[in-house]
């Protein structure tokens, strides 16, 4: 939800998700996120008007700085067998899990409960 907060520039959580590209920008951290996050971002775009031009640039310029982890039969599998309530969280964690992420960033870290990798809210990963 940080990625989307931050292409769709969702209001008050745009600022801390626009802080974390900056950091990855600058160089001082790698970003990665799965695959599905760029459809399900230029899906809310389309949703939000914001022309198709537009769309392609953002999630062009975004992929430039981040790494898209893959949405595989594994993972797929993993989020179906998981003790996780929400599917998509699921697949995003197996998916970040499966790539050598260390920490996900969110603002829904009820979500991850079954997580075995670090979880914080934006607020808690900028320190």
């Amino acid at each position: 939800n940080v990625v989307i907060d931050f292409l769709c520039e969702r209001g008050e959580f745009y600022l801390p998700a626009a802080r974390i590209v900056v950091k990855a920008y600058q160089g001082e951290i790698e970003l990665c996120c799965s695959a599905m996050t760029f459809a399900t971002a230029s899906y809310l775009m389309e949703r939000g008007k914001v022309s198709t031009a537009e769309i392609f640039r953002k999630l062009a310029d975004f992929c430039s700085l981040c790494d898209p982890t893959p949405i595989d039969a594994s993972v797929v599998s993993e989020a179906l067998n998981s003790s996780f309530v929400d599917f998509e969280d699921a697949m995003q964690y197996f998916s970040a899990k499966g790539f050598g992420a260390n920490i996900i960033v969110t603002r829904n870290k009820q979500d991850f409960a079954p997580s075995e990798l670090t979880c914080l809210t934006p607020v808690e990963f900028l320190g």
